[in-house]
């Protein structure tokens, strides 16, 4: 391999992600089949609502929340076109609304909180690939409004700086430049 081929030679995908400081350590929440089928968010809640307790807490945990659904891997569909658990996202979403100030932003978390919240469908990007289009962008601007009207309460409850909310901001809207491309991205409140 080449110099110029090596991976941490080619450009970043998300460069603006990359200068938040909290990449190493994650936090994975994993969601069970049996919690989504019966629509209890109360385990998944319980580990999300601890890190907007404080400041310190929810400077800590910026960035890095990642998420899995477990028990749906015999299912052909996309976790995105399951409807339980859309219901059950959407639950956990008007509880809990601070994703886009705790999910990561380097991988595809971002996009699938967009998937379960949006609707959307299956669409052939390339010969062999597969991708997800969003059946109205007009949704998408409006959940993410929403989202960012939710991080921004969050912001002055804890005294976030805003600075801080800057930097995300710009993170999400480039992450939905990535997400978008091809098609003008839903504009980020200001």
């Amino acid at each position: 391999m080449s110099k110029s081929e090596h991976p941490n030679n080619r450009p970043l995908r998300y460069p603006k992600a990359r200068l938040s400081p909290a990449k190493e350590d994650r936090l994975l929440i994993k969601i069970a089949r049996a919690e989504v089928e019966a629509g209890d968010i109360a385990p998944v809640l319980q580990q999300l609502e601890f890190m907007t307790e404080t400041r310190e807490l929810a400077e800590r945990w910026e960035g890095r929340v990642a998420m899995v659904f477990a028990g749906w891997d015999d299912d052909p569909r996309e976790v995105v076109e399951i409807p339980e658990v859309r219901r059950y996202f959407a639950s956990l979403t008007e509880a809990w609304p601070y994703w886009l100030h705790f999910i990561e932003k380097v991988g595809d978390s971002l996009p699938l909180v967009l998937g379960l919240l949006c609707l959307g469908h299956r669409e052939a990007i390339a010969p062999g690939l597969i991708g997800w289009a969003f059946d109205d962008l007009e949704e998408v601007r409006k959940q993410l409004l929403l989202l960012f009207l939710r991080q921004n309460a969050l912001y002055e409850r804890l005294g976030l700086s805003e600075s801080m909310n800057q930097r995300i901001t710009e993170e999400v809207a480039q992450l939905l430049e990535s997400v978008f491309s091809g098609a003008p991205p839903p504009a980020a409140p200001g």
